[in-house]
């Protein structure tokens, strides 16, 4: 039995398809949440409900799991993700319950640039996060990644609504220079089947991602092609953009970029261009394959 944390995000509802598809046997862990959250009706899941931080009750719901797939994240909480609480202590309480239920081990879903002493807070998180799974005692998988596309992601899909409610003007941090290495969320999700089915990648952290570089100023001009749209693309530094999001925070239509990507674009984000056909013998999907499909956008 697998069990599935971050179960309704971008990459874990496709996982979950996926098993549905397979018919492999897995619970999605949902956090308690007065929203209602988003679950397809028409899928069959077992479904269970606990705080990540509440060890007594993550211990009843790990009865029977082998196997634990770690999406969960603050990275796209607005207006202000909680990283300590979701991404350290959360996966803390995850691993000691999991031993606690004798879980044989556990993939995690990082960041390339992960770092316990990273100036910015998702690096800082995501490495604290790692830290505590390699000596949680579990086996386990992390995986550190590049920016993942696909339809409804955190990566194309806020660059398009950047683009869409520019007034004219798009801001380029660092003169647009950052380099980005786009991942199709397909091919990590074929990659994430074959780490569970093979034993012989138990304890490793393995860092992968797509096979093209971009920059940043063409990643979106791409976009602007695929969306038919024109704007003025000006270098501003980094601190005004920060500025500006402090004092008035990100407004809803996405502009100016969040200071979540700006503490992403800061960082050297990329790894060799065949990690995943080295590793996973997949071959890449494309960005501009992606982008030129007709429904993306819609």
């Amino acid at each position: 039995m697998i069990l599935i944390t971050g179960g309704t995000g971008f990459i874990g509802s496709r996982v979950i398809l996926r098993f549905v598809q397979g018919n492999i046997p897995f619970k999605i862990l949902l956090r308690p949440k007065k929203e209602m959250t988003k679950l397809p009706f028409d899928l069959p899941m077992q479904v269970v409900v606990s705080s990540l931080t509440d060890r007594r009750s993550l211990r009843s719901v790990l009865s029977g799991v082998t196997t634990i797939l770690h999406f969960a994240s603050a990275e796209n909480e607005k207006p202000n993700p909680d990283f300590e609480a979701v991404e350290v202590d959360g996966t803390d309480v995850l691993t000691k319950a999991a031993k606690d239920a004798r879980v044989q081990r556990i993939l995690y879903l990082s960041r390339i640039g992960s770092d316990i002493h990273s100036m910015y807070p998702i690096f800082r998180a995501k490495g604290l996060a790692e830290k505590i799974i390699r000596s949680s005692g579990l086996d386990y998988q992390v995986l550190r990644l590049t920016d993942v596309f696909g339809k409804g992601d955190h990566f194309i899909d806020e660059m398009s609504r950047y683009i869409r409610s520019a007034p004219g003007i798009i801001p380029l941090p660092e003169k647009g220079e950052a380099i980005l290495q786009p991942l199709w969320v397909e091919d990590l999700i074929s990659a994430i089947f074959i780490l569970i089915n093979k034993p012989n990648f138990e304890n490793m952290v393995i860092t992968f991602g797509g096979g093209e570089y971009f920059d940043l100023r063409t990643t979106l001009r791409m976009i602007m092609q695929a969306q038919e749209k024109r704007r003025v693309l000006m270098p501003i530094a980094p601190a005004y953009l920060r500025l500006y999001n402090l004092w008035f925070r990100q407004s809803r239509g996405g502009f100016p970029l969040s200071t979540k990507w700006l503490d992403l674009l800061a960082v050297n984000r990329t790894c060799a261009l065949d990690s995943l056909p080295r590793i996973f013998d997949l071959l890449p999907g494309r960005l501009n394959q992606y982008l030129d499909s007709p429904d993306v956008f819609k």
